[in-house]
């Protein structure tokens, strides 16, 4: 077997130390977005803090209302997933799979109670497999999933506790992709709940896109078509919105709040702005943060919790803001 469905971890934590970086149609409705350019805007937020991360990333990490998440020492046989919490503290946990020279970590998850959820494939010998992975809170144990040749890019928790992803399907001799924006849902054990094809144009893969989770959806912001999804959580489709006018490459993270808010960062004019979807109008509204904290460069959304957003500063840091 390339792995088990249960293989221990070895947890450690380690003090921190330098550096941060960084989506149901009603019927046949669909709503279009725009950004308003007249109306004022709909949430303030407030600078709260800057928290000293110390630390490198190699890819993307996303705030899930707890902590940071991401990984690093990918593309090899024991990647690393971190998680840093509000105050900086930093625990690291090697990821292993038994027979797995090379693992490949795709995208990674927390839910509420300090579950992770990682997606990824591994080689072993001369055989390739797709997986997912349900670590615990203590990171003693994992189950971990065999989903080839399902391919997962993108994952999240639902609020029922469901592991969410959308990625593509190959056919077993790996020559071709049968079906891409395939949705599926796995319960706490992995095994498949659910499987459909999402009705969105275009055939390129899903690994830049969003998948976020409310109190009773699901979202999901498509930045290659720049189309926002949400879901109800059997997987029925409830909405759809345009995005916020910006290309792929100018959307700089997305956030959904327990309460559905919508944050999205974009790239415009030589500095990032962060929009709010307003749902009654259709429109993305510029939110409101004090010019002198407010973000300059490229900064990443890294998530929304409802009461804190979360970006890069500088390298090193995160910058939280509060709203009201």
């Amino acid at each position: 077997m390339l792995f088990n469905s249960r293989v221990d971890l070895r947890s450690y934590n380690l003090q921190v130390s330098k550096r941060m970086l960084a989506t149901v149609l009603l019927g046949a409705l669909c709503l279009h977005g725009q950004v308003a350019q007249k109306k004022g805007p709909k949430r303030i937020f407030t600078h709260d803090r800057d928290v000293e991360t110390a630390f490198q990333w190699t890819n993307v990490p996303r705030w899930d209302g707890e902590f940071l998440v991401g990984y690093i020492n990918n593309r090899t046989s024991g990647p690393v997933i971190v998680t840093i919490d509000r105050d900086g503290r930093r625990q690291e946990t090697l990821f292993t799979l038994k027979d797995a020279g090379q693992i490949n970590l795709i995208d990674v998850a927390a839910s509420p109670n300090g579950e992770i959820e990682a997606i990824g494939s591994a080689l072993g010998g001369d055989r390739g497999a797709t997986f997912l992975a349900r670590i615990s809170p203590d990171r003693k144990s994992q189950v971990v999933t065999r989903v080839w040749p399902y391919c997962p890019m993108i994952v999240t928790f639902a609020p029922d506790g469901t592991v969410w992803t959308i990625g593509h399907l190959k056919d077993e001799a790996n020559t071709h992709e049968i079906a891409n924006h395939v949705l599926r849902r796995f319960d706490p054990s992995g095994k498949l709940l659910g499987s459909t094809t999402l009705n969105v144009r275009g055939d390129l893969t899903d690994e830049t896109t969003y998948l976020r989770s409310s109190r009773d959806r699901v979202g999901w912001f498509n930045t290659r078509i720049g189309e926002y999804l949400e879901f109800s959580l059997d997987g029925v489709e409830m909405a759809r919105y345009d995005g916020p006018g910006a290309a792929e490459r100018d959307m700089t993270g997305v956030g959904l709040s327990p309460e559905n808010d919508v944050v999205a960062g974009r790239f415009r004019k030589d500095k990032t702005e962060l929009d709010m979807l307003d749902r009654e109008t259709h429109t993305w509204v510029p939110v409101s943060i004090p010019p002198e904290v407010a973000p300059t460069y490229y900064t990443r959304v890294f998530g929304f919790d409802g009461t804190t957003l979360v970006t890069n500063h500088t390298a090193t840091e995160l910058r939280r803001f509060n709203t009201r």
